[in-house]
């Protein structure tokens, strides 16, 4: 018999799942090695400036980061995703979660 605590992660995270469906927007994602593009969905985040060290001073960066469903499939640095005809490329994972997770990405 599952714990308590169990069952209640799992309510949660199915929760925070269908509000991640709801505010996300389709994207086109090509994974890195040569897989067939598909369609899933995507969170870009804020993106708003963060400060970065940068010869000896602290400079504001714009840091632009993309969030993905981790039931929706596997996420490398070098996939690519297409979203309103801009095509991104993911370089860096920033976090990880039961849910989901997030990388930096550069246009292209």
């Amino acid at each position: 018999m599952p714990s308590l605590a169990s069952v209640f992660a799992d309510r949660v995270n199915a929760k925070i799942v269908r509000v991640f469906q709801r505010l996300a927007d389709p994207c086109e994602f090509a994974p890195v090695d040569g897989a067939t593009p598909y369609n899933r969905l995507v969170s870009l985040d804020d993106n708003g400036s963060e400060i970065a060290a940068s010869s000896n001073e602290y400079v504001p960066e714009l840091i632009m980061r993309a969030e993905f469903l981790l039931t929706e499939g596997d996420v490398n640095s070098g996939d690519v995703f297409t979203i309103n005809g801009t095509e991104c490329r993911l370089t860096q994972r920033v976090s990880t979660d039961s849910v989901c997770v997030t990388y930096i990405y550069i246009q292209l």
